[in-house]
């Protein structure tokens, strides 16, 4: 795989586009994490006997035939249309609070000064940490307190590494038929922890998008219908094209339209601190006294809010006050 990223949105055609680097370094993850568990096993099986050994290689033997026979299953079993149903879709585990006000994608305040657009598609694993650790911090921090508003935004890139797979692009739209109904955020939540943990087509197969709104407790007189007759995939085909072109993949995040770059390199999903120091430098700008250096200004804004107001500030008033007298 390339390590580059691509630095354009995916075009409508549905040409493909080389994976992101994120990406990469997840599935590299994974396989470091596999390659350790094989290390682990053999040696255990090294400081035991010949008998434990056979033992050991006897159950590695089960296990794969296991695996092989459960991806057999799960490959029929998500195929649209296949007559056989899946395991019921699981309940989100972190669920946007139904307390803070929405209108379609935009959750929080209508007014607030600070706008934060995160560009992600809904069988992204990266999105799903970041679902899943950053944003809830966000929220609480910042959207819920009236400061920030959340705003998703659909980037379709998985669908563009494989030919001929929509799931991507079918969520997408299925998460517009939930907005339909106010539902939007409380679909997000479920369609993330429903996603699959590789990426692999299957686990958003029409019949189980339709599954999910139900088990979410959609309306299904109006969801169904708008999920199989793909009533929003026109506006979803024109989010892409609306796609900022200096995006990293997903997810992307902005603040007030400026694009947040992780301080751990240009590869990296930005953090929980990286969005904060944004928004705190919108809500809490430099102070432009020119007691304050450039350099104290520029590292003030990332740490908090509290920093310029409660060191800057007070420096800036007292000398002027301190010299007449």
């Amino acid at each position: 795989m390339t390590q580059s990223r691509p630095n354009s949105h995916p075009t409508p055609a549905g040409k493909s586009a080389p994976p992101t680097s994120r990406r990469s370094a997840r599935q590299q993850r994974l396989a470091n994490r596999e390659a350790n568990r094989r290390l682990a096993r053999a040696a255990t099986s090294g400081a035991s006997g010949g008998g434990l050994r056979s033992i050991a290689l006897w159950t590695v033997i089960a296990l794969v035939v296991g695996a092989a026979v459960i991806g057999g299953a799960y490959l029929l079993t998500s195929k649209s249309g296949s007559g056989v149903a899946l395991e019921s879709p699981i309940a989100p585990r972190v669920v946007t609070p139904a307390s803070i006000p929405s209108e379609g994608r935009t959750l929080g305040n209508a007014d607030a000064k600070v706008t934060i657009d995160m560009w992600g598609d809904f069988r992204c694993t990266a999105c799903f940490d970041f679902t899943m650790n950053v944003e809830p911090q966000v929220v609480t921090n910042f959207v819920e307190t009236g400061k920030a508003k959340f705003v998703f935004h659909d980037l379709i890139t998985i669908d563009a590494n494989q030919p001929g797979v929509t799931e991507s692009r079918d969520a997408a739209n299925a998460a517009l038929c939930a907005a339909d109904q106010g539902k939007f955020w409380l679909y997000h939540d479920w369609l993330y922890a429903n996603q699959s943990p590789d990426e692999s087509p299957g686990a958003f197969t029409l019949n189980r998008l339709v599954e999910i709104g139900q088990d979410a407790g959609l309306n299904m007189s109006t969801f169904e219908p708008c999920v199989r007759n793909g009533t929003h995939l026109s506006e979803v085909a024109a989010e892409q094209a609306a796609a900022p072109s200096d995006n990293q993949g997903t997810p992307s995040i902005y603040i007030n339209g400026k694009l947040v770059v992780a301080a751990a390199g240009a590869n990296a999903v930005p953090t929980y601190e990286d969005i904060a120091a944004a928004i705190n430098a919108v809500l809490n700008p430099a102070s432009p006294s020119p007691s304050a250096s450039p350099a104290a200004s520029s590292s003030a804004a990332p740490t908090s809010s509290a920093a310029p107001t409660s060191s800057a500030g007070p420096t800036a008033t007292a000398a002027p006050t301190a010299s007449p007298s």
